[in-house]
């Protein structure tokens, strides 16, 4: 019986995965009788989350029989603040992702295409082929954007082509002057997602200015997210910023009341907390490259990373180690979905968390 209702199945979905997330450190815990773990697999911020929206967590009593705010309004009025922007360039989401999906759902479908690069952020294929458009995916050079080269990947059906930057799972980013090149070359009518969900990390002189990029293309929506570095991961905010007109388009398929009143009051917190950022692009920045030394002293070919992760290749099938490893109580990533099976990809954690997995990959070369 259940065969009849798939021959109705949406052709796009057919041939897709499920995302995957890493695994949980109480699946690990249960299915490895470990009484600790270390978690280094979801790029998630070792300091926590922001003191200023942990005050607000303690401290606010929210009345949870009330819907939230449907426009978000003290949020959006917070992150316009902070972005210099006004509350009708922003679109709120429940994680950045939302925001993807909502893109792919207004502007692909099966007579469409959308562009990406290989290795890019596995949600970009999910919410374009679960459309039904084609997914045209361009190489990359020493595990970056060829950004240089998309244009010449153009069809006449592309609609969208998502860009992240940095892009996850390399770590990789493209600088202002290639993404403003893209922006110069490829037809306005095409629609440029610039994902930025790791850009507090970026530290490099050239990376990319994605306000100055706004104010000049109209086909450019940028997403940021609080999971990274504000360390909000578990309650699932996000948002776009674009033209009023874009951000007007996507309003029209946002689902009401999607995000919920308390992710509204942390984020809004969260946002104002400089210090908390700064502590945790230091941390970064200190544990990374100790992170990528050592890695590197060990054999392993290491791409170099401008985000909160490492991928690195050694000796080994990367789903063969990421077993070992969780065996002794070690979460990484593998990224064989990536096309990358003999990687794995590791959260640059604490200075202890960090020195336990990499004494746990070095008993086990």
């Amino acid at each position: 019986m259940i065969l009849d209702i798939l021959q109705n199945l949406n052709p796009g979905i057919k041939g897709l995965h499920p995302y995957e997330p890493g695994k949980s450190i109480n699946e690990v815990m249960l299915k490895y009788g470990h009484s600790e773990v270390v978690k280094l697999s979801s790029n998630e911020n070792p300091l926590g989350a922001s003191p200023k929206a942990l005050e607000i967590l303690e401290n606010n009593k929210h009345e949870l029989h009330l819907y939230p705010d449907g426009n978000g309004s003290k949020l959006k009025e917070a992150i316009a603040d902070h972005e210099s922007l006004l509350d009708e360039n922003i679109i709120l989401g429940n994680g950045s992702n939302e925001i993807l999906e909502l893109v792919a759902r207004a502007f692909l479908n099966p007579q469409t295409s959308s562009m990406v690069s290989c290795h890019a952020f596995a949600v970009y294929k999910i919410v374009s082929q679960a459309t039904g458009a084609k997914l045209i995916e361009v190489p990359t050079e020493k595990w970056g954007h060829q950004l240089k080269k998309f244009p010449t990947y153009l069809e006449e059906n592309t609609t969208v082509i998502f860009i992240a930057n940095p892009n996850n799972p390399t770590g990789t980013y493209s600088s202002h002057d290639e993404v403003y090149k893209l922006l110069r070359e490829i037809p306005s009518s095409v629609l440029v997602v610039l994902d930025c969900a790791y850009f507090e990390y970026v530290t490099k002189n050239d990376y990319v200015d994605p306000l100055a990029l706004l104010k000049e293309f109209k086909n450019l929506v940028v997403t940021k997210t609080f999971s990274k570095i504000q360390g909000l991961a578990s309650i699932r905010i996000g948002y776009g910023i674009a033209n009023p007109v874009l951000i007007e388009i996507l309003n029209r398929i946002r689902q009401p009341f999607n995000v919920n009143s308390l992710a509204q009051e942390l984020a809004r917190a969260a946002i104002c907390d400089i210090r908390h950022i700064e502590q945790s692009v230091k941390l970064n920045s200190l544990e990374g490259n100790k992170l990528f030394n050592k890695l590197t002293s060990l054999g392993m070919e290491c791409i170099p990373s401008v985000g909160n992760f490492i991928s690195f290749k050694g000796p080994f099938v990367g789903q063969d180690m990421f077993k070992k490893l969780l065996e002794r109580g070690i979460i990484v990533r593998p990224i064989d979905v990536y096309d990358m099976p003999d990687f794995l990809r590791v959260t640059i954690g604490n200075k202890e968390d960090n020195l336990r997995f990499l004494k746990a990959l070095e008993d086990l070369l």
